[in-house]
Order: structure tokens, then sequence, then C-alpha cells
């Protein structure tokens, strides 16, 4: 599925282009004689992804919104893909997924870790492991990531606690437990014990932030975190006692069992009965002027009842991953804090009503393929809240890792992404992209294997859309579907919530000149991602 990322990237703010990409030990640098200057250490990165989350959720996260306090907040982040599996792998390659070829979740449907494995040798987490950096994983990987007895580490991870499928139920879980000073033999297997595990990840972050301390002292680090929260359970149906998205004990209302700590939950600050999913922008909104696909009667009382408590319960899972953030930043010693980026954002978003599509996501609409993006910058370097509108995309993580870890331009630019690192500094930056691209590929329902976790539940109010292209710019969301002659058009100026389709509107002629280039880009004969990403 999908999934939002936080990250925390620790580094000094002048450090960032310390030459990092030699594969030295971050202070490693010996005096070549009388007079000579250490090199300085390069960031530390801690990356919290998380999954789904949709940007209305961020409301209702003290710690998470506090990273934006002396730090940098996107507001046009974009994911190359709404769906998880394609979504992730282009921030790990920093490619958009016509490139990686990881169309879907599943790997007989051109997907899923049978799609991504190929990939795995160059990856972020590979380039730096060899620029010096102690490296872990901890939480939801790629989907159907295989964790029988003896299970394969990826390349370029010291340390690696990852969960299969049953990590989308939160508590009935396995969980590996590698560590490459301690456990690479034995690769040992943990079975829950009941804790949450947005909890254990936690606990987990903590115990690796100390290992490395202690293992790897004066080592540059990263660590990546990425629950499974707040994603749904598989398999939840109508009437579950247990919720469909399942949210920690102690932040469930005390009236219901098992009882929480709170009267109706815990939602961050409002009770939770006073918050509506009916207030959502464009929720039931009238489709008639939408793409076949989407058109549908209104969502009834009953189904709007199921939809309130979903949206409910998910700002109750937040909860969790707002205390988890707050207890890794927590843990980080003075030193590190004062040399630390911290940045959050999501695999994907989610909807829950709006367009009247139920519960979901792998549309083009902002509700699922625009989530937050927060990176907070280090107490040594500069102050003061900035903003940009910048349009940045998940293809660029992977540049921005490197590029902080001192990698050379020539390596990190190599992909479809670029560094947000002057971006995130406050600096100017010339000719940066006007146009983002997101791609769909319709899974297909009758693909072999287990059970999709982010397939739509069936009926007309979860009707996946056609495989598509979409580009997105500062004014424009323009969509064109396979198969279907109209292209959708919104000026989102004017709409910012997508609710007034105009497929004949004058900009769709040159929004589809720029989209052909950029469906093909990096391709032998096209034009870079990044050139096709420019208009005119």
């Amino acid at each position: 599925m999908a999934a939002v990322a936080v990250a925390v990237l620790v580094s000094l703010a002048m450090a960032s282009q310390a030459g990092a990409g030699t594969g030295a030990s971050a202070g490693s640098g010996a005096s070549a004689g009388a007079g000579a200057v250490a090199k300085p250490k390069p960031p530390n990165i801690i990356f919290f992804l998380v999954d789904d989350l949709s940007a209305e959720l961020l409301q209702y996260m003290d710690t998470v919104s506090g990273l934006a306090k002396d730090g940098t907040r996107f507001t046009d982040y974009y994911v190359s893909n709404s769906l998880c599996c394609p979504s992730r792998a282009s921030m790990f390659t920093g490619q958009f997924p016509h490139n990686t070829g990881v169309a879907t979740n599943k790997g007989s449907d051109g997907g899923g870790y049978r799609a991504f494995q190929p990939h795995e040798d160059r990856t972020y987490a590979v380039a730096l492991d060899r620029a010096g950096y102690r490296t872990g994983y901890l939480g939801k990987y790629i989907n159907e990531y295989p964790v029988p007895a003896g299970y394969q580490v990826p390349p370029g991870w010291d340390e690696w606690h990852v969960a299969a499928g049953g990590g989308y139920n939160e508590f009935r879980y396995q969980l590996t437990r590698y560590i490459k000073e301690e456990t690479a033999e034995e690769k040992p297997l943990d079975s829950s014990d009941g804790t949450y595990l947005v909890d254990e990840l936690g606990e987990r972050a903590v115990d690796f932030l100390a290992r490395s301390r202690a293992h790897a002292p004066g080592k540059p680090f990263f660590l990546q975190v990425s629950p499974f929260s707040p994603h749904s359970r598989i398999g939840a149906k109508p009437g579950d006692k247990e919720p469909r998205f399942p949210p920690a004990r102690r932040d469930r209302p005390k009236t219901q069992w098992p009882a929480g700590q709170f009267p109706h939950g815990d939602c961050g600050g409002p009770d939770c009965l006073d918050i509506d999913v009916a207030k959502l922008p464009a929720f039931n909104e009238d489709t008639s002027d939408k793409p076949a696909w989407v058109r549908r009667a209104p969502i009834g009382p009953k189904l709007v009842k199921e939809l309130r408590k979903d949206f409910r319960d998910r700002i109750r899972m937040v909860q969790s991953i707002d205390d988890m953030v707050g207890r890794v930043m927590s843990a980080l010693t003075p030193a590190e804090r004062r040399s630390t980026y911290v940045v959050f954002t999501s695999d994907n978003g989610f909807h829950l009503g709006q367009h009247r599509l139920l519960r979901g996501k792998s549309t083009a609409y902002d509700h699922d393929v625009r989530v937050p993006l927060l990176v907070k910058r280090p107490a040594a370097g500069r102050h003061g809240d900035l903003v940009t509108g910048a349009i940045a995309q998940n293809v660029d993580l992977f540049a921005t890792f490197l590029d902080m870890a001192g990698v050379d331009a020539a390596t990190r630019d190599s992909r479809d992404g670029r560094s947000l690192l002057p971006l995130i500094q406050g600096h100017k930056v010339k000719d940066w992209r006007d146009a983002a691209l997101i791609e769909h590929v319709r899974p297909n329902p009758d693909a072999p294997g287990g059970p999709d976790p982010d397939a739509d539940d069936p009926g007309a109010g979860n009707a996946q859309p056609p495989s598509y292209a979409a580009v997105r710019t500062a004014g424009d969301l323009y969509v064109e579907y396979q198969g279907v002659e109209q292209p959708e058009y919104y000026d989102t100026v004017a709409d910012p919530h997508q609710m007034t389709n105009v497929p004949g509107h004058a900009r769709t002629a040159e929004l589809s000149r720029v989209l052909d280039a950029l469906a093909g880009c990096g391709k032998q004969g096209a034009p870079d991602c990044w050139t096709a990403s420019h208009l005119g």
C-alpha cells in the first residue's frame, strides 16, 4: 500500500557537501600534514515513511506538524504513483514507474517485489553504505517481500527489522531482527508479543541509535522507519469488532472494547465526535462532470456513517505515529539535534468519500497524490519557518539523501529527480521543474497470488480508474486515461479541490504535449525526465 514518510536527516548544514562520496568513514580525515583540517562529518539521516497518510491528517499530529518550526514545508509535493509499491520504488531509485518497471503491487501483475528486486543494488541505501554510513530499515518494505527463515537482507543495509504482510493488522506480525554486528549469522525472526507495531518500531529505532553510537562511533547513520499505519487492515468487513483502521488500544474510545484512555478516543486534541468526514472538500460532490469511471449516485447515510468512523479511526491511528516521531527525536543527543534535518512525507494519500469515491487511492486527484513533506533543519543551521511552492516529487528523495551525504552531483543527478536540499536550505533554484508526472497502471484484480492490500472493495463506489498518465503544474491537473477519448482537466487555482472538470479547456493542448514528453522520459531516444518537466 501506501505510505507517508517522515525523515530525520542528521547533518551539519555546512557539511552537507562534504566528500562522503569517497566511501571513507565520516570524521576519519587524518591529518595530511601540519595545519590540515579534518573533513566535517556528513549528515546522519533518519527517514520516517508512513503509509497512506492523506494531507488532512497532518493537522491532528502536533509533533509532526512541529517539524515545520525552523524547517521547510513543501506545499506542492506529489508522488509519482498513488499506489504503494510503485511509489516506494520511485523513492528508492529516484525514477518514475515507467523507468523502474514497477507498475503494481503484485509480481504476477508487473509489480511487487519481483519487479523491484533487480533494483536493490542501486537504491540510496547502497549509495549511502558506500559513502560510509551505518544504515537501518524498520517496518514495511516492498509488497510481497518474502520473510522466510534465513530471509535475504537487501544490499546496503546494516540493520533490517522488516515485517511481512501481517503488519497491516498492527498486532499479529513477525519482524526480522538482523543486526550486522550481532545477528548476521542467525537472522532472527521475532513473533509479535501483542505490542502495537508502531510502538515496536519506535523502540527499535531508539535501539538503532544507541547501537550506532556503540558499533560505529563517529560514523554517520541512515535510519528509515516505515510504519504500516495509517493503512487499513487486510480483509476488513462491515460489522467486524476490530476497526478497519486499527488504532493503538490506548487511542480508542473508552466506551468500547478494548477500552482506550479517552471517552471518545484520542484525536490529537479535538473531541473525536466533533470531527466529521463529510466536511472534507469535495466529499460526496456531484460527479456528473467527471469521466464515466467516477460518475455515481450519492453516498447514502449508512455509508457516510461508516466513512465517518473510518476517518476518526485514521486520526486515532496517526497519534501513535506522532508519539513515535517524538520518541525518536527525544532519543537524539544534543549534538545530534544540532546537526539534524527532519523530513516528513508519505508514499501516497487516500480518499474517503471525496468525489463519491469510497475508500482508496490510485487517482490523480490531490487527496491521493499530494502529500505532506516537512523538513526540519538542524538547530545549528538557518532558523525561521520556510514555505516553498516548488513542485517536488518522490523521485527527488534519492538525490536529496545523496546530496546531504555529500555524494557527487554526477551520481545523485543521474536519475529522474533532483536534490531538494537547496530548497530546504532556503536557496532560490533557477530552472526548477514546472510539472509533476503521475502514472497509474490499473491492477488486474484476477492476477494470481495473495490479496492486494490496496485492492478496492468491489462495488460501484470503489471503481478503479483506468490506466492513466497525468501532469500536475502549479495551476493545472491534466489526465489522459487509456481507452478514454476525452482528457480530464482542472484549473487548480480557481478549483483547488478538482470539482469542475473542463475537458475542452484551452490549456489542454499544451499540457498534452508536456505529458507526451514526460510519459516516455528517460527512455532511449526520449528527453531526460528533468528536461521534460519544464514547460516550453
